[in-house]
């Protein structure tokens, strides 16, 4: 059974507006484009608190951390990596992107909401001729699930050589 949260996108947005985590903010609110801390942990001067925190925040929201236990920003921060790259509405902005340094940010600009009945759609599309696409791909939200809920890079795979 699925874990009912808020999903990212809303979720992130109420984490810019509250002003709570240091350099996340709008850089163009009305392009609905923001910024992301994205220094490297082995950066001199690298902080758990400070540059960390927004990863830190999406592990305890997915139930992937927890108070108390054995802090994995490298995780934490991998987590959240894949699951901005599997959400459709939300694309990097690359050229105004900062890789290096003390200054080192993500920018992504959110898209308009697309329909997971379009999106699905789309897809099936692309991976098929029209003969072979299905008429009507519109399934009900409930029934379709996201990487961004079934992905868990933490787990191990290795059944021990079954």
């Amino acid at each position: 059974m699925p874990v009912s949260r808020m999903r990212m996108r809303p979720w992130l947005e109420k984490m810019i507006e509250s002003n709570t985590i240091s350099g996340l903010t709008w850089v163009d609110k009305e392009k609905t484009m923001f910024s992301i801390p994205w220094k490297h942990a082995a950066r001199h001067g690298w902080e758990l608190d400070k540059d960390a925190c927004l990863f830190k925040e999406w592990a305890i929201h997915t139930g992937k951390y927890s108070q108390g236990q054995t802090c994995d920003p490298k995780t934490w921060k991998a987590n959240f990596r894949c699951a901005m790259n599997s959400l459709p509405d939300i694309e990097e902005v690359k050229d105004k992107s900062i890789n290096k340094g003390h200054q080192a940010m993500r920018v992504f600009r959110m898209l308009p909401a697309v329909s997971k009945c379009r999106a699905v759609k789309e897809e099936m599309e692309s991976d098929y001729s029209e003969t072979h696409s299905p008429v009507n791909m519109c399934l009900p939200e409930e029934t379709m699930s996201t990487q961004e809920s079934t992905v868990d890079s933490t787990v191990n795979m290795d059944h021990g050589g079954e």
